[in-house]
């Protein structure tokens, strides 16, 4: 029976379905949508979009056309994707409501009446599917990717996904005037519409198993396609609201700063390092010596004294304990993140931008040197923060107001660690800046450099006057032993290194991600000679990385810290290569999956069986640390290999290893910790009792005690300062550093003291005769009292 054909200005409701083979299915299709309108008495058409079908679906779709004018067949000559399919359908659509659809009618049509109903006065009515039909395998995933959808952008919308909606035309318009439908927008229409600001109403309907033909969608493929629409549409409502941006940049930084500050005061300061930056903050704090540092209440000029600013700063902010003292380098691999991410964004693009900060984030260097009080985090900080503006100054041309800046934080920069501040920048920007674009500038070059240059000494020359008047000599030491010495010999300060130290250093310090840069080199090699987009930013962060390396390559003082500046122009390389090589990606994280899977059985056989920890720096690998880093190498290893099909789900998985390895391995390391520090030796000693320590000396001892301790010495090397060291004949026989000629008369000064020392007991008698007891021991460390 040929139906009559209905005016195009009649036309109440256009239904919408998106159909790819679904021949079986077309003529049931038809039938129901005309047993559930027709009774109502409005006016529909039904449009089907066929979407590069192969079977009969568009042969059966024009006879079915034939005999009801209602049905509107359209056609898209190759396969596009559902939400292609239901764009096309929207602008045929000629009704001032729209419904849609699916065809293989798991939701009925019959539900439409209730839906239009329920639409009243909102702008989309939309289905909240009842006892699910589908496989528990693809109810579970669904059931995951609506929670994620509803989490990101509309928490009291139950069922983002459903295919049966009623909406008005003008409200689609508005959501399209706001962003255009994004590929998988089908999944996300209602929360298009809340974002919008539009009203959404939901109604349950019942869902049926599919009659027949075979579903288009797997439960696993579906994961990559809603993950990359979930950035898609979270930008989308990031850009729509600026309390919504906010709150999004503020969970960001909680998810990068997680890592750095989860337990961050759980150990105790180490030695030598930590301890003595913790007690030389202390010291400023106590004494009010904001110029000249103090260390066991001696001049200790070894490093400028930024950093100690920053940690009596939060000692007086949450108190004097470990946290406190590593609350700045966290801060500044936090900053640095921040920082690498808007290098990388002004010179590809936001998406690359997120993972060049996410490579950094988990690099185990970054995350080691994270939580450690030491100088490089802060200085790294400092020396990313130049470099990104001087490359803005570049790209803008705005060179009054980025040369300043770069000035201002190269000049904290040197009040953090000395020139080298002023000469990893400088390096690092001269050897890259020929790789880009030229940008005209905005004012006298000339003029602008001089005033960046007088601004930095403005903030350094101060403390530098301020210094040498209080301690004549300073400066020859600063720019002599402390500088020219640590760069050109090894013999001072005894960390010289051969020249692939570095190279080492590189095989473990971005973890992962290194391993993942070495196998896109080649990709990054193709698309910098192919003179794509990016080759300019390829280049650029390829010369200033290698720039940064080879200085202190070529430096005789060596340690691994001292190249993490390296790792941000690395970190970029590893988006673009990502973002040349996916496939490539993909392919080398679960090759590493499968690596750490056989890596972490074999590590936890061995921790089962049993071994003895070496000695040396090795001991802290303990049957205890291998079980936990093999449980971890071979969970994360057999998810990795399994779920790490496309690039963002292996780069996700990638940037999980170092963080979880870390924070679990935060636990087991701790004994190793308690082995390089002075808090037990501590609890031992009653308050307010003087310490001597004869020949020896533990720098976090003063910190934990709250007090300077007594160091007999013959040549204060004890101390770790070289300054102290190179200074000794004029502070030898202050109260706290006395010659070993002076340790009888300083035991008979305090009876009551208690003296640490590592010497023996024969090696004892030749210094005095006076008899001691053990009170403790710690390591080679033995803490003594006066016998009776």
């Amino acid at each position: 029976m040929l139906e009559s054909p209905v005016r195009r200005d009649e036309i109440a409701l256009s239904v919408v379905v998106p159909a790819h083979d679904e021949a079986p299915n077309l003529e049931a299709l038809l039938n129901e949508v005309r047993r559930a309108l027709d009774p109502v008495g409005l006016a529909w058409e039904l449009i089907v979009v066929d979407d590069g079908s192969t079977d009969e679906t568009s042969q059966l779709l024009a006879r079915l056309a034939a005999r009801d004018p209602r049905l509107r067949p359209l056609r898209l000559p190759t396969r596009r994707g559902q939400t292609a399919a239901l764009v096309a359908g929207f602008r045929a659509a000629i009704a001032p409501v729209i419904a849609t659809l699916d065809a293989d009618l798991q939701c009925s049509p019959a539900e439409l009446p209730e839906l239009l109903r329920a639409l009243g006065g909102a702008d989309l009515a939309c289905g909240v599917r009842t006892a699910r039909q589908d496989p528990l395998r693809r109810r579970v995933v669904s059931a995951l990717a609506n929670l994620v959808r509803r989490c990101v952008l509309a928490p009291r919308l139950r069922d983002l996904a459903c295919p049966l909606r009623v909406f008005r035309a003008e409200a689609l318009g508005r959501v399209e005037s706001l962003t255009p439908l994004i590929n998988g927008a089908h999944r996300w229409l209602p929360a298009l519409f809340v974002l919008a600001g539009l009203r959404v109403v939901q109604r349950p309907v019942t869902h049926q198993p599919r009659r027949a033909g075979v579903s288009k969608y797997t439960a696993t493929g579906r994961v990559g396609p809603v993950a990359r629409e979930a950035v898609d549409v979270l930008g989308i409502a990031l850009r729509s609201s600026r309390t919504r941006h906010l709150a999004a940049t503020l969970g960001v930084l909680v998810l990068v700063a997680l890592p750095f500050l989860y337990r961050l005061g759980a150990w105790p300061l180490t030695e030598p390092d930590e301890g003595r930056n913790a007690e030389v903050a202390r010291e400023m704090l106590q004494l009010g010596s904001w110029s000249v540092p103090q260390f066991n209440h001696l001049p200790y000029l070894d490093k400028p004294v930024l950093l100690f600013w920053t940690m009596a700063g939060a000692y007086r902010l949450v108190g004097v304990n470990e946290f406190a003292a590593r609350l700045p380098s966290a801060i500044a691999a936090i900053t640095t993140v921040v920082l690498t991410f808007a290098i990388a964004r002004a010179l590809l693009g936001t998406r690359h931008a997120i993972v060049a900060a996410t490579s950094l984030a988990t690099a185990p260097l970054v995350l080691v040197f994270g939580r450690a009080a030491i100088f490089d985090m802060l200085l790294t900080a400092l020396v990313t923060a130049a470099f990104f503006a001087l490359l803005q100054a570049h790209r803008t041309g705005d060179i009054w107001r980025w040369w300043p800046l770069a000035g201002t934080t190269m000049a904290l920069a040197v009040l953090c660690k000395g020139p080298v501040g002023i000469a990893v920048p400088l390096l690092a920007w001269f050897a890259g800046r020929s790789a880009l674009a030229p940008a005209p500038r905005k004012g006298n070059a000339a003029a602008a450099a001089v005033f960046a240059a007088a601004l930095g000494a403005t903030i350094v020359l101060p403390w530098l006057v301020l210094v040498q008047r209080n301690q004549p000599g300073f400066l020859q030491y600063a720019v002599i032993d402390e500088t020219l010495l640590r760069v050109t010999s090894s013999e001072t300060f005894h960390r010289g290194g051969p020249l692939y130290y570095y190279a080492g250093v590189l095989a473990w310090a971005d973890g992962v991600w290194g391993v993942l840069l070495l196998a896109l080199i080649p990709a990054l090699v193709r698309r910098w000679r192919a003179g794509g987009t990016d080759d300019a930013a390829i280049a650029f962060a390829a010369r200033a990385a290698g720039a940064i390396v080879i200085f202190f390559t070529l430096s005789a003082s060596k340690r691994p810290q001292y190249i993490l500046p390296a790792l941000v122009p690395l970190a970029i390389l590893i988006a673009a290569g990502a973002a040349a090589a996916p496939r490539r990606v993909a392919t080398v994280i679960r090759l590493l999956g499968v690596t750490a899977t056989v890596a972490g059985i074999v590590g936890v056989t061995v921790a089962y069986v049993g071994f003895t920890p070496a000695d040396g720096p090795l001991r802290v690998i303990t049957p205890r640390v291998i079980a936990v880093a093999g449980l971890v190498f071979a969970g994360w290893g057999a998810l990795t290999a399994v779920v790490a099909r496309r690039a963002p789900a292996a780069l996700a998985c990638a940037a999980v290893l170092g963080p979880l390895l870390g924070l679990l391995l935060l636990t087991p390391l701790a004994v190793y910790a308690e082995s390089r520090s002075s808090r037990d030796i501590a609890e031992h000693v009653p308050p307010n009792t003087t310490v001597v320590c004869l020949e020896t000396f533990r720098t976090s001892l003063p910190f934990y005690l709250g007090h300077p301790v007594v160091l007999v010495t013959r040549n204060a090397h004890e101390l770790t300062s070289q300054y102290a060291k190179t200074m000794r004949k004029r502070l030898m026989g202050s109260e706290y550093l006395q010659p070993l000629k002076r340790f009888a008369d300083v035991i008979a000064d305090d009876p009551d003291a208690l003296v640490l020392t590592t010497l023996g007991q024969k090696d004892l008698l030749r210094v005095t005769e006076r008899r001691f007891v053990l009170v403790y021991a710690h390591q080679r460390s033995r803490l003594l009292r006066s016998e009776g």
